[in-house]
């Protein structure tokens, strides 16, 4: 039944009464409101409320799919007119979906896909395209690998970590993407160097976790080409390598908040660059569509694409 919901909720016409109701509320839900990647989508959703004179609410989950479930109950309960969400754990996806769209109420995700068991979009999404991103830091860690003759150097034996987690999809498709591209593009470059780092959680205690597994299993590898899929992945992941003294012999890519401050990301050096989101105007298109599809009756889009930057 879930596709029916996803047709009925974006397709309500300018008929119905919230279409023109005097007050429209929308409520945004982030996993983690302590992070720059969430204040900056808060900041985004508030200013485009305000501006057009909407009523929101934010609601902060702290990465607990349970309370992300029970708070998504208040929120219909409260009868808001839209929901813009930031899931940290695409498994509940189905559940709330089908709350959420049996209230008949249009939603929206942010970062990461609402899907179902086998990876269908249950949802309209905004997001960034995960494949385009990888290709982009793939181009970035071949150049780097190539100029610094890491592969070449007899006196360096490299390992590639893919920091993964169950919970979220698209971080598959990042790392996959990278891995492919990788691959294709360098002849000297074997498979067998890839390691794969998976945390139960999207989040730095699983991945300094999971890449303190690498470093204990691998321990003749001396130089670690690290990519994640998030900010807290990575700080994750350079606090398994400051333990064993290994942080100035790695190589970074992640993908972080685009907090618009300088050209500086992931530590600011040629051994560290970054995929930049700009969260703010993520937020901002989430409270637009919801507006505008409560004002104006206008469909939301089944996928905006936010753009991207490559950051050393």
């Amino acid at each position: 039944m879930l596709p029916l919901f996803f047709v009925v909720s974006c397709s309500r016409g300018s008929n119905t009464d919230k279409s023109f109701s005097a007050g429209i509320t929308l409520a945004l839900m982030v996993k983690r409101a302590d992070i720059s990647w969430s204040r900056a989508q808060i900041n985004g959703f508030k200013a485009y409320c305000e501006k057009h004179r909407a009523q929101y609410l934010v609601i902060d989950t702290r990465m607990d799919s349970n309370l992300n479930l029970s708070n998504i109950d208040t929120l219909i309960s409260r009868k808001v007119d839209g929901i813009a969400v930031a899931v940290a754990d695409q498994k509940m996806s189905r559940l709330l979906v089908k709350r959420v769209f049996e209230a008949g109420i249009p939603l929206v995700s942010l970062n990461y896909k609402l899907v179902d068991d086998r990876g269908r979009q249950l949802a309209p999404h905004i997001g960034i395209d995960y494949s385009a991103a990888g290709e982009a830091a793939a181009q970035w860690l071949r150049e780097r690998l190539e100029s610094n003759l890491v592969l070449s150097n007899p006196g360096i034996t490299p390992g590639i970590a893919e920091l993964t987690s169950p919970s979220v999809e698209e971080i598959g498709i990042w790392t996959h993407t990278i891995k492919k591209q990788l691959l294709s593009s360098m002849d000297d470059l074997s498979p067998s160097i890839f390691y794969s780092a998976v945390a139960p959680v999207n989040d730095a205690a699983g991945a300094m976790i999971a890449m303190q597994e690498l470093l204990s299993t691998y321990p003749e590898v001396t130089t670690w080409v690290i990519d994640a899929g998030s900010s807290d992945q990575m700080a994750g992941a350079l606090r398994a390598l400051d333990q064993v003294g290994m942080t100035d012999y790695s190589y970074t890519m992640s993908i972080e908040c685009d907090i618009s401050v300088g050209e500086k990301a992931a530590g600011g050096t040629q051994r560290n660059a970054a995929i930049l989101v700009d969260t703010y105007k993520q937020g901002e298109k989430a409270a637009e569509l919801l507006y505008n599809y409560n004002k104006y009756g206008i469909p939301v889009s089944s996928i905006t694409i936010s753009p991207f930057r490559l950051v050393e």
